[in-house]
């Protein structure tokens, strides 16, 4: 078990198993990682030998105990054996070097300990060392009727899971995983594994269900003529060991059309800004579109009806009805959307009327007059409930209030709104930013006006005309310096219609031309 040597100290990897007695030998030996440990095991072994063992994948070299105190005491081979000092022996390729290396000739030893157990003739024959595979990496265990009970120890061989027999006779490594198809037809699978146990390795007999791995010690279990039988069998569960998947895997997602996500854009749209008109007509749209030839659409169905469901709430196709009357929303002729108890559409119509109601109440604080407006046509189409809300009629008296103020105020309330207005100062109450404008009656306190003034709302106005005019055209800087010439050059006295004598023009005659501008 060695590794490469380094003159005048110990190996550049650890080896912590070993075999008695000689290479060829079958019994591993664990060293104690512990100093203490090492002393008491070094007082038991007197007057023994340690190899490299070839069962382990060793170089057939004897070895010795290394203690230290500051690290991990291990194995390692004799001074004399470094690396190149005798050139009939070439250095050692043990890949395994930890303390399950030597884990298969354990499991030999227990598949032997079965046999004898159970009183049956036969054999145990560990797999020999080669250059793919590891030592040890298959234990055949042959009883005397002709049954073979086979230990896989690694993923290199695996069983035929096809045959009814092979669960019972395979017994698998911890760590070699199973084909899911195979564990979704197989009630069971037998597991091994070993643990530590003072100088030695402890082995356990594990059966996975569908319920987990219970392990048992090797005492618990018994072989047969039909295999290996674990206390686990005897309450099995009925189920495999993994469940089929509960459904197919989703078919592959076809990329949407330009026309298919530019008809769902245009309909979204339609929508947010509440107009019918267009929302019809983007649904004869939808329709033609699923009428032609070719792949299913299930967006476009789905936008479709939403969209027909959303239209018939709106503009009142939805037939309502009181008492023991059945109700139908009804997009086309001869297609109904089908019926609702009467006590079912009424919550749905108090539902709606809350929506509506604290939408209306968001428009009226920032006097939206347009939102205003359709949501009172709206709120008059939905039956009012039983029992109303006593706030609700309060708040329609305010909504009507600022329809009516506005119609008497003009069309500059509409096409200004309050978010913007409130950001300049009033030129007629002089009210700064953030504060309502407000009336100063004589001889009495100021009153809030609602809507704020004209002027405010104009300055307003003008800055977004003037946003949006510069931000479609814009302005170059030649063109700027042209218009400067409409003013006289502060610095140079240059007149009006004359330029000055620098490139461009001087800042102060930019600053006057911009000083005087409305915006």
């Amino acid at each position: 078990m060695g590794g490469t040597m380094v003159p005048g100290g110990g190996d550049r990897r650890r080896i912590q198993t070993a075999v008695l007695g000689s290479a060829d030998s079958q019994e591993p030996l664990v060293l104690p990682l512990e100093p203490i440990e090492l002393d008491a095991f070094r007082s038991r072994s007197a007057g023994q030998t340690f190899w490299c063992g070839t069962w382990l994948g060793g170089c057939a070299r004897q070895l010795t105990t290394k203690l230290y105190t500051d690290r991990v005491c291990h194995f390692s081979h004799m001074p004399h054996h470094v690396a190149g000092a005798d050139p009939a022996h070439p250095p050692c390729t043990r890949r395994d070097r930890d303390v399950a290396g030597a884990d298969h000739l354990y499991i030999k030893a227990a598949a032997e300990q079965l046999l004898r157990a159970a009183r049956l003739p036969g054999e145990a024959v560990c797999s020999p060392p080669g250059h793919q595979n590891p030592a040890g990496s298959r234990i055949d265990l042959t009883l005397g009727g002709g049954t073979r009970i086979t230990f896989c120890l690694d993923r290199l061989g695996q069983p035929d899971w096809n045959d009814p027999a092979t669960p019972a006779r395979t017994v698998l490594a911890e760590v070699v995983p199973v084909d899911r198809a195979v564990l979704q037809r197989l009630r069971y699978i037998h597991r091994v594994r070993c643990e530590s146990d003072g100088t030695g390795r402890r082995v356990l007999i594990g059966t996975q269900t569908a319920d987990g791995t219970h392990w048992h010690p090797l005492d618990g279990c018994t072989l047969g003529p039909t295999g290996l039988h674990t206390p686990s069998l005897d309450r099995l569960p009925a189920r495999p060991l993994a469940k089929a998947p509960a459904r197919e895997p989703a078919p592959p997602r076809r990329r949407m059309s330009r026309e298919v996500r530019s008809l769902l854009l245009r309909l979204a749209t339609a929508r947010a800004s509440r107009d019918q008109a267009r929302t019809r007509a983007l649904i004869r749209e939808c329709d033609d579109l699923l009428h032609r030839p070719g792949p299913e659409l299930p967006v476009v169905r789905q936008a479709r009806d939403s969209a027909r469901l959303w239209l018939g709430e709106r503009s009142g196709e939805t037939v309502r009805s009181r008492g023991n009357q059945l109700a139908a929303l009804v997009s086309t002729p001869g297609e109904a959307r089908g019926l609702e108890k009467p006590h079912n559409l009424e919550d749905r119509y108090a539902a709606e009327r809350r929506t509506r109601l604290a939408e209306l109440g968001t428009a009226v604080r920032d006097e939206r007059h347009r939102d205003v407006r359709s949501l009172l046509r709206e709120i008059s189409r939905i039956p009012p409930a039983a029992h109303p809300d006593p706030g609700e009629a309060h708040l329609l008296q305010q909504a009507r209030s600022l329809i009516r103020a506005a119609n008497s105020q003009g069309l500059l309330q509409e096409r200004v709104a309050r978010r913007h207005w409130l950001r300049h100062t009033c030129p007629a109450c002089g009210a700064g930013a953030g504060q309502d404008c407000h009336d100063q009656p004589a001889g009495a306190e100021p009153l809030r006006r609602p809507g704020g003034h004209d002027d405010r709302r104009l300055l307003a106005a003008r800055d977004r005309e003037h946003k949006q005019r510069t931000a479609t055209t814009g302005t170059s800087t030649q063109d700027l310096v042209r218009k400067t010439l409409q003013v006289e050059c502060p610095t140079c006295t240059a007149p009006a219609g004359r330029p000055c004598p620098v490139p461009g023009c001087h800042p102060a005659r930019l600053r006057r031309y911009q000083s005087q501008q409305p915006w």
